[in-house]
């Protein structure tokens, strides 16, 4: 009887652990974010950045091209707001860089060279 609850009481305990990680998202409870959150924050920003940055860019090169200043600005900022959002959102997701907005299945080749079928070519 004694092992059968020593046995009971180590899977509560790993049970329990499970569920911390699950809870702090792998952090130790210090209350500082872990190495995964600061690189999705890092990355978060870097993809706004950089999308208004384009944005900015291509306004200016309409602007001048077209002499419509400053509409070409006004116009590719919003849309490079837009664009870094989805980006944001795409990578919280977990959406990333995959074709297409589906899920990948789990036995499905890793190189995209399958249809949508499963064969290949």
């Amino acid at each position: 009887m004694n092992d059968k609850s020593g046995e009971l009481a180590r899977k509560i305990r790993e049970a329990q652990e499970r569920q911390r990680q699950i809870v702090t998202g792998g952090n130790d409870g210090s209350g500082e974010p872990g190495k995964d959150e600061k690189g999705k924050a890092l990355r978060a920003g870097t993809d706004l950045v950089a999308a208004l940055a384009v944005g900015i860019f291509l306004g200016y090169w309409v602007d001048r091209w077209l002499d419509t200043k400053p509409w070409g600005v006004i116009f590719f900022v919003f849309v490079g707001f837009a664009a870094g959002f989805l980006n944001i959102y795409r990578s919280q997701t977990g959406q990333d860089y995959k074709v297409g907005f589906k899920p990948t299945a789990p036995d499905a080749p890793k190189d995209g060279a399958s249809g949508e079928d499963g064969k290949t070519d």
